[in-house]
């Protein structure tokens, strides 16, 4: 009976040493501190950019790697000498404070050890002696699970620092306005006192006592050969810090933007600080020119191509200031693209042997059932070389070269390209696309620039290689990953041929006033850039390329309110140029020739040469697949001997007829182009009694099978349609006739209004010489 009575004795003492083991085991919660940070940003080495404050008010830093030496021996020396010796409290310590407790009749010291204070600042309970006894379990637990270094840090994070400062880093900030690591003997021995008494950092008040209990603690460090005594005078000898600081936003959207990506409280950016101050710094320079014609917000981005990291990142102007839409992060918002997209589909239509990069293309009139596209300047150049056309921006060429491309086709590329938010299909866009009908963003278009000149270096450094990486979406951190290629995917999205064509007549651009002759200056850099302006002046973008580097830069209003200044050469392009003033010298790039091939080309026309083109240049081209067109505007003239006049076999004899090659344009193409070019020759007439065998009239609107409403006055009274031609010889007459009716004669300018009936008429136009065209068209009737 005695010995059961033992054995269940003990028993029991097993079963409830082992929960108390237990109890004690699990008497820490895993995470100690559930409390929220501060939002931070840092620059790519490490320096703070932005900070927003906590949730809760605070500013408080998540725990870094590690403790500087200077604070941490600091801390040490004046709250726990033997904090490094002892298993979570000192017996000595505890003895001492509660004789000088009950000596004093009151608590005057608490003893604690700095692992007591990471439990007391973990639980925050009320200071008893039973409060006490549990700080002092929890902390040997403490103890036993994390090294010395990881409960100091723990004490820096979370230890109070005067008003809403909490942790070592926000207070080395707020009092200092630089990083902990980064502090002096006296600045890191202020901070060790404070937790102590953190209300004696208030500006005004307990000065002195504050400035005797750092100096106290400087002694100690002295006294410890932890310091000289020159470090020691010259400590002391420090001015305390005044009114607390305020916190860097040097990035502020950028830590927006990745805040609502992400769930972390601290990021680590690809930023270069000295630039990302610098741009900022410009940005809100001509912020304040702008203002003054409501114009509110401006954007930046830099991105160094060759890692495909931004460095530089003013999501917009005056962070600070209220109203006008600053907290918008500009740089992520989607806007009307404007002409910004044109050298995409330049080099997609060089990919594709549509044009090569002196062709001519028409810029005439051009009617499509749904819009008419104009030039910016209103007028026509008849024909122009397509490089002339993309650094121009001539709308009307490239309207026209959407169509011969294909909208699906233009469409499907920029979602290759990396333009996500063009997601909508083609036929929502239509031929607008090409001159800002849909809408992406800083960010993403920036990117696709970049990702293009990443392409053409990759090919010329990489033995003419493509990498299925080079088009990406540009960096924010560098824990941004290139993305997965698909299993099928080509890497050539757009060659390098093509890239470089397209950069270098982007270098024609012509340049804002102030940048007027820097081919002739040693710091002026070759740059391959474009404009862009949306409808009703509502976008400005400026986006500019070197090997190097690709800045990007929006102006407008964030509430997409139109201003008359909002244009991309004048108001997005001085910005542009003087952030590329801040980087260092920039190269050019290497010419792809792995990529291209040498081929014979018609100098006017800008076509693979015919038989009958007379000037010919030999120059490298992309190496396309297929071949490229031979020039359709050379041929072969037969004149009289006196080469006054065209003839033919039927009229004049073959032995007299001399024979030259003549560059001839359409006749609506000629018309205009005679205009830009006075060096360009009509065709002599044919000599009486030779009859003309081409078409020398041509209508240019309206065009054949039309559908047209009849537009309606102001007065609510029928309107008139303009109808227009033109003839190879500005002074023919041309006689027009609708439905067999004459309506009269026209002489140089070819116009006529009629106001059809609703039905299908029959527009014909005649000249003095009998030649003749015609086109049907249908009437709507009155148009709303």
């Amino acid at each position: 009976m005695k010995m059961a009575f033992i054995k269940n004795k003990r028993k029991w003492v097993w079963i409830g040493l082992a929960l108390l083991a237990l109890s004690y085991y699990f008497c820490l919660p895993s995470k100690l501190f559930d409390t929220p940070y501060s939002y931070i940003i840092n620059s790519g080495n490490g320096e703070l950019l932005s900070a927003h404050i906590a949730r809760d008010g605070q500013w408080r830093f998540e725990a870094g790697d590690s403790v500087p030496y200077k604070f941490e021996q600091s801390i040490i020396y004046f709250e726990d000498e033997y904090f490094r010796y002892h298993p979570g409290f000192n017996p000595v310590s505890l003895l001492r404070a509660s004789w000088q407790n009950l000596s004093a009749g009151k608590i005057k010291s608490g003893g604690s050890t700095l692992s007591m204070q990471v439990i007391r600042l973990a639980f925050k309970r009320e200071r008893t002696i039973k409060s006490k006894l549990i700080e002092t379990i929890q902390a040997t637990r403490l103890e036993l699970r994390s090294s010395k270094n990881e409960i100091l840090n723990l004490y820096a994070a979370h230890a109070p620092f005067g008003g809403n400062v909490v942790g070592i880093e926000a207070a080395a900030w707020r009092y200092f306005g630089r990083s902990v690591h980064q502090l002096s003997w006296s600045e890191s021995a202020l901070l060790a006192v404070l937790p102590n008494a953190p209300s004696m950092i208030h500006p005004g008040k307990n000065r002195d006592a504050l400035q005797r209990k750092r100096n106290f603690l400087l002694k100690k460090l002295l006294v410890n050969n932890i310091i000289d005594s020159t470090e020691y005078y010259l400590s002391c000898a420090e001015p305390l810090p005044d009114k607390p600081l305020p916190l860097p936003q040097d990035a502020p959207h950028l830590l927006n933007t990745l805040i609502k990506k992400h769930s972390a409280s601290s990021f680590k950016s690809n930023l270069n600080k000295n630039l990302q101050q610098q741009a900022r710094q410009i940005v809100n320079n001509f912020y304040s020119i702008n203002r003054h014609n409501e114009i509110h917000n401006i954007a930046a981005i830099i991105i160094d191509n060759k890692s495909g990291q931004v460095i530089a990142y003013v999501g917009n102007s005056s962070f600070n200031t209220h109203g006008y839409g600053h907290d918008v992060d500009i740089i992520q918002a989607k806007r009307s693209t404007g002409s910004t997209l044109k050298p995409f589909l330049y080099a997609a239509a060089l990919d594709d042997g549509l044009i090569l990069p002196h062709m001519l293309l028409a810029d005439i009139p051009t009617y499509y059932s749904d819009f008419s596209p104009q030039n910016y300047n209103k007028r026509f150049d008849g024909a122009v070389p397509a490089h002339a056309a993309l650094s121009r921006s001539l709308n009307v060429p490239f309207v026209r070269l959407q169509q011969d491309y294909g909208t699906q086709k233009f469409h499907a590329l920029l979602r290759k390209l990396g333009i996500t938010s063009i997601n909508k299909p083609a036929s929502h866009y239509g031929l607008s696309l090409i001159l800002g009908g849909a809408e992406t963003s800083l960010y993403e278009l920036s990117s696709v620039y970049s990702s293009m000149a990443r392409c053409l270096l990759t090919y010329t450094t990489e033995s003419a290689q493509y990498d299925k990486y080079d088009f990406h979406p540009a960096h924010l951190m560098p824990t941004d990953i290139k993305p997965l290629p698909e299993l099928d995917y080509n890497p050539k999205v757009v060659s390098a041929a093509s890239v470089y064509h397209t950069f270098e007549a982007l270098t024609n651009v012509q340049r804002p006033v102030e940048e007027t002759g820097w081919e002739n200056f040693s710091s002026g850099r070759k740059i391959a850039w474009k404009t862009g302006t949306s409808f009703g002046f509502r976008d400005a973008w400026a986006v500019g390329v070197t090997p190097e580097y690709t800045v990007g830069v929006w102006v407008g209003n964030a509430s997409g309110e139109g201003r008359p200044g909002i244009i991309g050469g004048s108001a997005a392009a001085p910005i542009l140029f003087e952030l590329y003033r801040q980087l260092p010298s920039t190269s050019w790039f290497m010419k792809p020739y792995d990529d291209m091939e040498q081929t014979a080309i018609c100098r006017q026309s800008g076509y693979k040469a015919s038989q009958f083109c007379n000037q010919i240049d030999t120059v490298y081209i992309p190496n396309i697949e297929h071949d490229a067109p031979v020039c359709p505007y050379h041929q072969l003239v037969h004149l009289s001997a006196d080469k006054k006049y065209r003839v033919n076999a039927d009229c004049y004899p073959i032995d007299k007829m001399q024979h030259q090659s003549w560059f001839v344009l359409p006749p609506v193409m000629a018309w205009y182009y005679q205009f830009r070019d006075p060096l360009y020759k009509p065709l002599p007439a044919f000599k009486n009694g030779c009859f003309e065998q081409q078409k020398v009239i041509e209508i240019i609107y309206p065009q054949a099978n039309a559908l047209l409403y009849v537009p309606k006055e102001i007065d609510g009274s029928l309107g008139r349609i303009i109808c227009k031609a033109t003839h190879q010889k500005a002074s023919s007459y041309l006689f027009w006739h609708m439905d067999n009716e004459y309506l009269g004669q026209t002489i140089h300018h070819h116009q006529m209004a009629i106001t059809p009936e609703k039905g299908w008429h029959t527009l014909l136009i005649t000249d003095e010489d009998g030649n003749s065209v015609s086109c049907r068209f249908k009437s709507l009737g009155k148009g709303e």
